[in-house]
């Protein structure tokens, strides 16, 4: 049986700003935001060029086409789409593109993205995609619409996350560094540099904040999820402290304002990821290229 897609549906947050929201935002359903200035700019593609066709529908409807592509950082989610736009540049972090070219054409892949996103398996046994060409956060800033700026973290989410901030719309394109009503995954990232690197996103005051899941917010957003992250980091230091198991002090978390978020059992894993940084051990899914 063909796999059941979500819909998406096209938000227009700015003058020239579109979001392109991909269902309820849980594992595998990441968003695409379109920028229509010069260049006609899509940022992030999703995962399956099935959905990355709506991206088109959309800027063919406004008379428009892509004529660049920028990826906010490596996970497959985000990338599945640049089939569709391999006529144009595909720009990314430097260290992005690096695990990418390692990462498509890897024979286990299919398997590791069937366990992750159980619900697309069968759409996923030959999913294969287009490497970015890498390019320093400068120049990725050059590349973009006239007052565009580029936002650099590494370690964060993963090995290098780019934002993208618009200052005239105080509009703040996140990536994967916001999660908007679904919990977050710090799989191959750090949970204390996200953490510090939302202080640096909160300090923008942005008016709307454009998750890589979920729907458009505001920057309770942001807050929000900082708060997620203190509570994560406070259960990992009590369960160092007490030399307890992660899954003990994750029977006991209070999420607060994280409370009926999508994929509750991401907190784990996110505490697990915040003990090993606490003990100085590689935590098994980590990354570093």
């Amino acid at each position: 049986m063909p796999v059941a897609i979500p819909a998406r549906r096209e938000v227009e947050v700015a003058d020239g700003v579109v979001a392109v929201v991909n269902g309820d935002g849980s594992a595998g359903l990441s968003n695409s935001v379109l920028l229509l200035g010069e260049p006609t700019t899509v940022i992030d593609t999703m995962l399956l060029p099935e959905m990355a066709a709506d991206i088109v529908t959309a800027l063919t409807r406004r008379g428009r086409g892509a004529e660049l592509v920028v990826n906010t950082h490596i996970h497959t989610d985000h990338i599945g789409g640049n089939v569709l736009f391999d006529k144009v540049p595909i720009i990314a972090h430097p260290r992005t593109v690096t695990g990418m070219r390692r990462m498509i054409g890897e024979p286990g892949l299919p398997v590791l993205l069937a366990k992750v996103m159980p619900r697309f398996a069968t759409r996923l046994a030959d999913w294969d995609s287009v490497a970015a060409e890498p390019v320093p956060p400068a120049g990725i800033e050059r590349a973009l619409p006239d007052g565009a700026r580029v936002l650099e973290f590494t370690d964060t989410h993963s090995a290098a996350d780019l934002a993208v901030w618009l200052p005239a719309e105080q509009v703040l394109i996140t990536g994967d560094l916001c999660f908007a009503g679904v919990t977050p995954l710090a799989v191959h990232g750090r949970v204390g540099r996200w953490r510090t690197a939302l202080d640096q996103l909160i300090a923008l005051r942005p008016r709307v904040v454009l998750p890589g899941h979920g729907r458009p917010a505001g920057i309770e957003a942001l807050h929000d999820l900082a708060d997620y992250f203190d509570r994560v980091l406070a259960a990992a230091r009590l369960a160092h402290a007490e030399q307890l198991p992660a899954e003990t002090v994750w029977a006991r978390f209070d999420p607060g304002p994280a409370a009926g978020w999508l994929e509750p059992e991401r907190t784990l894993v996110n505490i697990q990821v915040a003990l090993c940084e606490l003990t100085g051990k590689p935590f098994q899914g980590e990354h570093r290229v």
